[in-house]
């Protein structure tokens, strides 16, 4: 992507309890002009706290926080402020992780041996409204969503009604029944009603899966 003159910088914050990492996270994406880093905090307290303050909108965020996990400050930060998206970047390729973050929002999840330019670009990527799962893990997100049975993530999501699509995209941004209930004009009885059909229908028994099947069909179609 080459920057134009009515493009504005993507608002990046970073979160990493290290300040060493940090200094290495700003050097690598110092030649990207598309990227404009705003912040930096190294608790999870401080990437909640920056996030309403700043607005990024993208969280770059650890998941080895010393007060907190990442995923509990991914789960606060998209909860309370739906313009800024979390892309976990951390050097942890555990599977239950992955499933973890998922299931609290995040958009995208990549691991911290990635060079600048694949920063950058995943950087893009959940900015421009997509999910980033790192290479490296892809075939871990297929076997959660194969827990279910079936075809294809996106076949799966489109056997869904409009109002079951949009359930699903609440829960994969990390929003609890309560909060999707408001976001939908609906009692939090009826989103569990709807949670129990798409679990029915799509043949899955957990939030983490839905959360998964929902960013591996968004990752087949970008």
């Amino acid at each position: 992507m080459i920057p134009t003159a009515t493009t504005s910088p993507i608002r990046v914050l970073l979160v990493d309890d290290s300040p060493i990492i940090r200094l290495g996270l700003r050097a690598a994406l110092e030649d990207f002009a598309q990227i404009a880093i705003v912040g930096e905090g190294g608790t999870a307290a401080e990437a909640v706290a920056l996030a309403q303050q700043l607005r990024p909108q993208v969280v770059l965020l650890d998941l080895r926080l010393p007060d907190q996990s990442g995923v509990a400050a991914c789960r606060s930060i998209v909860s309370a402020n739906s313009t800024s998206r979390v892309l976990i970047l951390t050097s942890s390729s555990n599977e239950r992780h992955v499933q973890e973050a998922l299931a609290a929002g995040a958009a995208g999840y990549l691991l911290k041996e990635n060079d600048g330019a694949a920063l950058a670009a995943a950087i893009e990527q959940v900015a421009a409204g997509h999910s980033v799962i790192d290479p490296s893990l892809v075939d871990q997100v297929v076997r959660l969503v194969r827990l279910g049975s079936g075809p294809d993530a996106r076949t799966r999501l489109a056997s869904l009604s409009a109002q079951e699509q949009k359930v699903v995209a609440l829960v994969a941004a990390g929003q609890t029944n309560k909060e999707i209930g408001q976001a939908l004009a609906l009692t939090e009885k009826t989103v569990k009603n709807y949670l129990a059909r798409i679990f029915e229908k799509l043949g899955i028994t957990r939030r983490a899966q839905l959360a998964a099947l929902y960013v591996a069909a968004d990752h087949t179609a970008s």
